[in-house]
């Protein structure tokens, strides 16, 4: 399958290795390289009333399957919850789990925050990153890492017999049984937030990011439902797609059919705009590789054509 945004992109953008990764990129794009290395949980807290000791830890529900002797993360079992969902397991972790000291938050983001303290701040991995894969090599391990692995294995054992997944699967949406605990690794820094509204516009769900913005005196607003729908607002402009979430809207697509649609909803049109000179260069992130494209970068033909996702590989 074609995927004609991407793949221009991949025959004439310039190609950066990230090494910190796209969220220690975009802080130092928005001139907040003092947030670079910082915990990602701590960022996303940012939106949240301070508070004070113990470990922050992003909190995605996740839908995982398990087979004979595996379990495995599909991409649509990256879930995101509505407010009222959200404000239902919230509550419920407080009554079961308020007596230990840890408080599990509602995200805009569609996710939680979780806080408490005994949890060391481990290195975990980024559930998006897992998707379509097994879970056993993602999980924290280590002695350190054993009060999270315990915490982990508790709250499934609550989400079980919880009555949320009744409500969702009459309305048959998957169950939610893990919160997968992640991003509570790196510096502290100082969350100072800027005054005045931040030049750039960000779009998305991702709970850093929108923990980035609010600390850049803005808001992250929601996905629009396609490049054109940002008009005026494209230039500087940061979207945060998400495979996950486009196949949740159908349910019948593959990978490819969502990552096609993505580009034909955003990538491909940004381009376009590129071309015609209504924006000076476009950058595309993924697997912590940049492609950055300016207006006269289709100018080097010679370049050879790079199929699918190769340029991200």
């Amino acid at each position: 399958m074609r995927l004609p945004g991407i793949e221009h992109a991949g025959r004439f953008g310039a190609r950066t290795a990230l090494a910190g990764g796209w969220r220690d990129w975009l802080a130092g794009a928005v001139g907040r390289d003092d947030l670079a290395g910082v915990a990602p949980a701590r960022i996303a807290a940012a939106v949240l009333p301070a508070q004070q000791g113990g470990t922050s830890w992003i909190a995605t529900p996740v839908h995982l399957s398990a087979g004979l002797s595996r379990v495995h993360l599909d991409h649509r079992g990256l879930l995101r919850l509505g407010e009222a969902q959200r404000a239902a397991l919230a509550a419920s972790f407080a009554a079961e789990f308020g007596a230990s000291g840890l408080t599990l938050a509602p995200l805009e983001s569609g996710e939680f925050l979780l806080h408490g303290a005994g949890l060391e701040a481990v290195p975990t991995t980024e559930p998006a990153r897992c998707a379509g894969g097994e879970v056993a090599a993602a999980l924290p391990h280590g002695p350190e890492a054993a009060a999270v692995r315990r915490l982990g294995a508790e709250i499934e054992l609550w989400l079980h017999r919880h009555p949320l997944n009744a409500a969702r699967a009459g309305l048959g949406e998957p169950p939610v049984n893990a919160l997968w605990l992640w991003g509570a690794a790196g510096r502290e820094g100082c969350l100072r937030r800027e005054g005045g509204a931040p030049q750039r516009r960000a779009f998305g769900e991702d709970a850093c990011l929108r923990g980035l913005w609010h600390l850049q005196g803005g808001a992250c607003q929601a996905l629009p439902p396609d490049f054109g729908a940002l008009a005026q607002r494209a230039a500087g402009a940061v979207l945060a797609l998400a495979v996950a979430d486009e196949l949740r809207m159908s349910m019948a697509s593959t990978f490819l059919q969502a990552l096609r649609a993505l580009d034909e909803r955003f990538i491909a049109p940004a381009l376009t705009q590129l071309r015609r000179g209504h924006l000076e260069r476009v950058t595309l992130i993924a697997n912590d590789h940049a492609l950055q494209l300016h207006r006269r970068s289709a100018l080097k033909v010679w370049r050879r054509a790079r199929a699918g996702l190769e340029s991200f590989a």
